[in-house]
């Protein structure tokens, strides 16, 4: 039976809430809190925040249609996966444009099928987007999917390449690094004042991570759960951006910080060593926390365990899709 791909209007909500919470992190499960051994509960004794943690806002109906809603005001695209009028999945793009490597693009935020994995219907909804990207006059189409969803073997076959890989270290709280001078330029910056710098973390693009780590969209209803921090620092010659938030569900505070790098900078190990000692120390005096976290490209993992740093070996590409000129048939049927 075919698969048509649309984009997702108001009365699927109720529908996509069914197929992402059938999928959450804990088998299908309910906790007051997952990550603290809390009790199992039934999903309507849940608020909103609580639904989050068990796999982020499409557990809540509330927050799914924030998250909706701010992803069209920001010019993204959720479309939906019907077979016999059936929702059988979704993907959610994301536009971002950056600095080199990465440059204009479109984001694979997500990627979900019933059943999970299900390739016609992923299939499905990767050919929508790269008619979506297309249609944008974007040349490229990326995911990374650890955390997007779809897998590596399965999306290299429909013509995806590795553009970088990544890896997430820890750093416990009593043995960061010494901290070297800094100054402090701006404790709040705006996502305009990052544009130029280069991300180094890309589990997703660097503009939705600002937006969505602040969780502005939710009005306030994860505020008891995650916490933004940023700031804008002067190190050495460069200034550097420090964005992220406290994970407060975890059993210990957590800090998960991103850096962000001018590209003149890029190449320089000992003064990204002495930015990264420098974006802890600044996170550290702002926040009560155990451990910090922070993603990065895999080149740079040795460096940072000399810092004090641990794990980092488990592979997170990104993905790319490099569009041609050939354009997809809106009316390929899968």
């Amino acid at each position: 039976m075919d698969v048509t791909v649309r984009p997702a209007v108001d009365s699927d909500i109720p529908a996509l809430h069914g197929l992402h919470a059938a999928q959450n992190d804990f088998g299908g499960r309910w906790f007051t809190n997952p990550f603290t051994g809390g009790k199992e509960v039934s999903f309507e004794d849940l608020n909103p925040a609580q639904r989050w943690l068990h796999g982020g806002p499409w557990m809540d109906p509330q927050l799914l249609s924030l998250h909706i809603r701010r992803y069209a005001d920001a010019g993204g695209a959720v479309l939906v996966a019907e077979r016999a009028e059936t929702i059988v999945g979704s993907i959610e793009l994301w536009p971002s444009e950056e600095p080199l490597p990465f440059g204009r693009y479109l984001d694979v935020e997500m990627l979900v099928a019933h059943p999970p994995g299900h390739e016609v219907i992923e299939r499905a909804l990767i050919d929508a987007a790269l008619r979506e990207a297309q249609a944008r006059d974007l040349r490229a189409l990326d995911i990374a999917p650890l955390h997007s969803g779809g897998s590596e073997p399965f999306l290299t076959r429909l013509g995806f390449l590795v553009l970088t890989e990544h890896r997430t270290v820890h750093l416990a709280t009593d043995r960061r690094p010494k901290a070297p001078d800094y100054s402090v330029l701006n404790t709040a910056p705006a996502y305009a004042d990052l544009r130029e710098f280069l991300a180094v973390n890309h589990r997703e693009p660097a503009g939705f991570r600002v937006g969505s780590l602040g969780n502005a969209w939710a009005l306030g209803l994860l505020k008891d759960v995650s916490q933004a921090f940023s700031g804008l620092l002067q190190v050495g010659a460069f200034p550097i951006g420090v964005t992220g938030r406290i994970c407060m569900w975890l059993p210990e505070r957590e800090a998960e910080v991103d850096l962000w790098v001018p590209t003149k900078a890029l190449g320089n190990l000992p003064w990204f060593l002495t930015a990264m000692s420098a974006a802890i120390d600044y996170v550290a005096k702002h926040h009560r926390i155990a451990l910090f976290r922070a993603t990065v490209a895999a080149h740079l993992v040795d460096s940072l365990r000399a810092l004090g740093f641990e794990d980092g070996d488990e592979p997170d590409p990104w993905l790319r899709n490099h569009l041609t000129a050939r354009v997809l048939s809106p009316n390929r049927v899968i």
